[in-house]
C-alpha cells in the first residue's frame, strides 16, 4: 500500500516537470539561444587559446634569453674539444696533415722499389 502511494507521488511530480507543446516562437528562441551559446563558447575558446599561446611565447622567449650565455659557452667548449680531438688524431709522430688528409713520411728503399 505504501508502494502505491510513492508511485502516485512520483507520477504527480513528473507531471509537473513536463512542459506542454511548445509554440513556434519558443522553438525559434531555443535555436537562437543555442546558436548564440555556440558562438560565445567558440569565441571564449579562441581567447583562451590566444592567451595560452602568448604566455608560451613570452615564457619561451624569456628562457631563450636567459640561456644564451650558457649556449655560447657550450658551443665554445665543444669547438675546443673538437680541435683537441683533431690534434690528437691527426698529429701522430711521423705524420703530417694537409687539407684534412694524413700524409705519412715513408722512407723508400731503392731495393724495395726494384722488386
Amino acid at each position: 500500500m505504501q508502494f502505491d502511494k510513492q508511485q502516485e507521488r512520483l507520477k504527480q511530480s513528473d507531471a509537473t516537470l513536463r512542459l506542454g507543446p511548445q509554440s513556434l516562437l519558443a522553438k525559434v528562441l531555443v535555436v537562437v539561444l543555442g546558436a548564440a551559446l555556440l558562438v560565445v563558447g567558440f569565441a571564449v575558446s579562441l581567447v583562451i587559446l590566444a592567451v595560452v599561446l602568448g604566455a608560451g611565447i613570452v615564457i619561451g622567449g624569456f628562457f631563450w634569453w636567459k640561456t644564451r650565455d650558457l649556449r655560447k659557452r657550450l658551443r665554445g667548449q665543444a669547438m675546443r674539444e673538437q680541435q683537441m680531438h683533431e690534434q690528437q688524431v691527426y698529429k701522430r709522430p711521423g705524420q703530417r696533415t694537409g687539407n684534412g688528409e694524413i700524409i705519412e713520411d715513408v722512407e723508400f728503399n731503392d731495393e724495395a722499389q726494384q722488386k
